[in-house]
C-alpha cells in the first residue's frame, strides 16, 4: 500500500516509467499493490492512469473506498454532522478560512463552497479542477445536507489554520484531523477532516481483512500517513518524508525523485523462478504473501 504525492509520485506530481514497470510487472504475478491517497478518484486516476490496478484504492485521505476498475464507490465514511456545522460556523465570518465540503449528492462525490465567500485560496484549488464534474457551487450551506459530507479540507496561512483548529478542538472528539503543509507549494497550509473512521488506517483494514492479507507492507511520506504506518507490519517512510514519519518507520527508502518505492519493490517482491522439483528457498516478505495469495484461490 502506498501513498502517492510525494512518495509514489515523483516531484512534479507523474508517475515514473519504472515505476509504471514494477508495479505493473508485480501485479500480472498476481501481486496485491494499491493505493492510499488524500485525493479525490477523479484527481488519483489520472496521475495513475498507467497502472493496471485490481484492488480496491484508498482516496480522500480513507474516507472513500473505490473500485479502480468501475470507479464505483464502495464505502464512504461520513463526518459527524455536529463538526460539519461547527466548521460551517466557525468559518461563517471569516475571509482568510474558507471550507471546501466534500459530499456525497445526486449519486456521486460532490465539491462544495460557497460561492460569494471564496478567498485566493478557494479560488486556487478551484483553478485547478475547472472542467470537474464534482464541481457544486452553493449559495448556502442550508443547500446542503450535512451528514452527506465525509471531507473537509481548508486551505490557508499556518496561523489562521491552527487559530482555527484550536477553536474547533472541542468538537472534533470523533474525527481526524490533520494539519500540514502543501509539498507543492511552501507556505499554503491544509487543515484536513475525516470522521474517526475515515482514516487511511481504517480504510486499509478493511481492505486487509477482506483479502485476509497475513503481511502488510506500506509506503508514506506526510503527517497523514501516521496512522496508516501504525497498522503496517512493515513501514518504508521515503528519504523525503517529513522527519517524524522517517522517525515511525521501520526503514527509509530512496527518494521519490529516485522512485525509491519502485526501487524497494524491484529488489524485495520479486520471484525467485526456480526450475520444476528444486526446493524453493526463502521468498522475500511479499514473495511468500503472493505464494500464499496464488495456493488460496488455486
Amino acid at each position: 500500500m502506498s501513498d502517492l504525492d510525494g512518495t509514489l509520485l515523483r516531484p512534479d506530481a507523474t508517475l515514473g516509467e519504472r515505476t509504471v514497470q514494477v508495479v505493473n510487472d508485480l501485479v500480472a504475478r498476481g501481486g496485491l499493490f494499491t493505493y492510499a491517497t488524500a485525493r479525490s478518484f477523479t484527481s488519483a486516476s489520472r496521475v495513475t492512469a498507467g497502472l493496471d490496478l485490481q484492488l480496491p484504492v484508498i482516496t480522500y485521505a480513507g474516507a472513500v473506498i473505490v473500485d479502480p476498475r468501475s470507479g464505483a464507490l464502495r464505502e464512504v465514511a461520513s463526518l459527524p454532522p455536529e463538526a460539519v456545522l461547527a466548521v460551517q460556523q466557525a468559518t461563517s465570518a471569516s475571509a482568510s478560512v474558507q471550507p471546501i465540503l466534500f459530499a456525497m449528492h445526486g449519486g456521486r462525490d460532490r465539491v462544495c463552497w460557497l460561492r460569494k465567500h471564496t478567498n485566493r485560496f478557494v479560488e486556487g484549488f478551484l483553478s485547478h479542477r475547472r472542467d470537474d464534474p464534482r464541481l457544486f457551487p452553493l449559495d448556502s450551506w442550508a443547500e446542503l445536507d450535512e451528514g452527506s459530507v465525509f471531507y473537509v479540507s481548508i486551505i490557508g496561512e499556518q496561523g489562521p489554520l491552527q487559530d482555527l483548529q484550536e477553536s474547533l478542538n472541542a468538537q472534533l472528539g470523533r474525527c481526524h484531523v490533520v494539519f500540514a503543509e502543501d509539498i507543492y507549494s511552501p507556505g499554503e497550509y491544509w487543515l484536513e477532516i475525516t470522521s474517526a473512521t475515515g482514516t487511511k488506517a481504517a480504510a486499509l483494514q478493511t481492505i486487509r481483512r477482506e483479502l485476509e492479507v497475513h503481511q502488510l507492507v506500506c509506503f508514506g511520506d506526510n503527517h497523514n500517513d501516521l496512522p496508516m504506518f501504525a497498522t503496517a507490519d512493515v513501514s518504508l517512510a521515503v528519504a523525503n518524508a517529513v522527519p517524524e514519519v522517517r522517525h515511525t518507520a521501520t526503514e527509509i527508502i530512496g527518494t521519490n525523485a529516485t522512485e525509491g518505492v519502485a526501487e524497494w519493490l524491484a529488489r524485495h517482491a520479486s520471484q525467485r523462478r526456480t526450475a520444476p522439483g528444486e526446493p524453493e528457498g526463502d521468498d522475500p516478505p511479499l514473495g511468500r504473501l503472493q505464494s500464499s495469495l496464488r495456493q488460496r484461490h488455486a
